[in-house]
C-alpha cells in the first residue's frame, strides 16, 4: 500500500493507532493466553485507551473531546426525524 513511510512501526514521524486493552477484568479471568484472550473472550468493555494516529481519542475508559450529551440529542433527533417520515409511531416500550 505503499505507506511504509508513514505506518508500521512505532518510530517518530509515523502515525499510530495504539489500543490499550484491560486483561485484568473478570470477563478474561483467569488470563490463561493473551491472544486466546483478545480474540476469544475480550470485548469493547475491556477497551481502556485509545491513541488514533497520535491522538488520545479514549483515556481510561473515558472518550476524551466528545459531549456525549450533545450525541445522544442529536441520535434521538434523527431517528425522530426517520420515524416521521415513514410514519412510524415511536414507543420505547413496544415489544416487536
Amino acid at each position: 500500500m505503499r505507506l511504509a513511510h508513514k505506518t508500521g512501526s512505532l518510530s517518530p514521524g509515523k502515525e499510530a493507532d495504539i489500543v490499550l486493552l484491560d486483561a485484568t477484568a473478570i470477563n478474561v479471568t483467569p488470563l490463561n493466553s493473551t491472544h486466546g484472550a483478545m480474540v476469544s473472550l475480550m470485548d469493547r468493555s475491556n477497551v481502556e485507551t485509545v491513541i488514533v494516529a497520535g491522538k488520545v481519542r479514549k483515556w481510561k475508559r473515558q472518550l476524551v473531546g466528545v459531549d456525549l450529551a450533545r450525541l445522544s440529542s442529536r441520535l434521538e433527533a434523527s431517528r425522530d426525524y426517520l420515524f416521521h417520515a415513514v410514519d412510524v409511531r415511536k414507543d420505547l416500550f413496544a415489544y416487536s
